[in-house]
């Protein structure tokens, strides 16, 4: 009685954060920079879901900045249960002996995706690895892995405890790569061409950007649509902004995936690189 849990307290630090920064907020795209963008719904009052009219993408105001993205995610102040937490050496046994089937993490349908698209032995880069789950499971599939983390906790367990092959300065990647994977992180991204104007950097003539995260159709009218926008998802990815974003930087789009007529919670965007 009279203990105020640590969500609480989370959310009641963000929604005051909140408060004051939405005072005069800044209301321009942070994809394409267009001043102009249409109110799509409040929250909480003093947090709003915008949408660019130009780039369809729809973003949170107050917008995040990459100073507090920097502290939230590399300071891993960042916490979502088995995402980023690490387990200890029991739990790890345990989770490795059943290679994560039916767990949280369990990455089955996401490496049926990738058997669909590449060759054995295609060189992947997981971005946004956090502890290096996806990674084992993409190694143990028969790709060639490698990992990006900023995160230093999660970077070093992913290495040491999982054998991950961790890059961390991704212009420092020998070559090329077949695959930049993705899950679930360009939604936490202040900017969405952090991660977008990668691909053409480091894919090979021909390779694919394979992308997850919650998916932003404005279609969709179940009742979790707008818990997909908040404290540490300031971005909410349409598949309109998605084409956008391919285009922009000089990706070919492959394919949607949001199960029927597009409105399942989870978005798949595959997208290509010429082959010229």
């Amino acid at each position: 009685m009279g203990i105020v849990s640590e969500e609480i307290k989370k959310k009641i630090g963000y929604l005051g954060w909140a408060m004051f920064a939405s005072i005069g907020a800044d209301t321009t795209c942070p994809a394409c920079g267009n001043q102009i963008a249409e109110l799509v719904r409040r929250k909480y009052v003093v947090t709003s879901l915008y949408e660019c009219p130009n780039c369809h993408i729809r973003f949170r105001v107050p917008k995040e900045s990459a100073k507090r993205a920097d502290k939230l995610y590399k300071n891993e102040k960042y916490r979502q249960e088995f995402t980023t937490t690490l387990p200890d050496s029991e739990q790890l046994s345990k989770l490795l002996k059943s290679q994560f089937r039916m767990s949280d993490k369990d990455f089955t349908s996401y490496i049926a995706v990738l058997k669909s698209l590449l060759s054995p032995g295609a060189r992947i880069l997981d971005f946004g690895c956090s502890w290096g789950y996806g990674s084992w499971q993409m190694r143990q599939a028969g790709f060639d892995v490698y990992s990006f983390e900023v995160g230093e906790n999660r970077a070093r367990y992913a290495e040491e405890k999982l054998g991950c092959k961790m890059v961390k300065d991704l212009r420092s990647l020998d070559g090329t790569i077949d695959c930049l994977f993705s899950s679930h992180v360009i939604e936490h991204l202040p900017d969405p061409n952090i991660l977008l104007s990668e691909a053409p950097k480091l894919l090979a003539a021909g390779g694919y950007f394979v992308c997850f995260c919650p998916n932003g159709n404005p279609d969709r009218k179940d009742e979790t649509y707008h818990k997909s926008w908040n404290k540490v998802h300031p971005l909410l990815i349409t598949p309109e902004f998605l084409r956008w974003g391919f285009n922009r930087h000089g990706l070919t789009f492959c394919q949607f995936s949001a199960g029927e007529n597009m409105v399942g919670g989870e978005l798949l965007a595959v997208a290509r690189k010429s082959s010229k």
